[in-house]
Formats: C-alpha cells, structure tokens, sequence
C-alpha cells in the first residue's frame, strides 16, 4: 500500500488538490477496503474520524477516479 499511497499524494499534489488529514485518512481506508462503495466508505471512515463528511469522501474517491487511479462505479483501484 505504501507505494500507492505515496504515488497517489504525490499525484494531488501536483493537481492542486490538498493533502489534509482527513484525505490521508480516507486515502488509506479506500486502498485497505477497495471493493466497498463510497457509502461503505463514508461508515469505515467515521468510525475513526467522527467530522469526516459524506462530500469529502465523494469529492476524494471522485478525485481518484479523475486521475485515473479509481473506476468509480465500483471502486477498483487501477
């Protein structure tokens, strides 16, 4: 996972796109988990982050898939 990871950081940030903890977060949760649908994501994702919200998962796993590193209908990472 951690060549991913770092490839897929690396990746926001030369999109512009920040790198707060939260995505970091999600990030890991998303290649841990990369059948789950977003939904399952967003539940994953709040039992250890509380104030993540439904649009920061979406807007993160709709990232991945505008860079190319997710399918998003069924979230397989590429």
């Amino acid at each position: 996972m951690g060549e991913k990871y770092n490839e897929i950081l690396i990746a926001f940030k030369n999109n512009g796109c920040r790198i707060t903890e939260q995505r970091k977060s999600l990030l890991s949760i998303i290649l841990n988990n990369p059948s789950c649908s977003c939904k399952e994501l967003y539940y994953i994702a709040k039992k250890s982050d509380d104030k993540i919200g439904r649009a920061t998962v979406y807007r993160t796993v709709r990232s991945l898939e505008d860079l190319g590193f997710i399918q998003y209908k069924n979230i397989v990472l590429c």
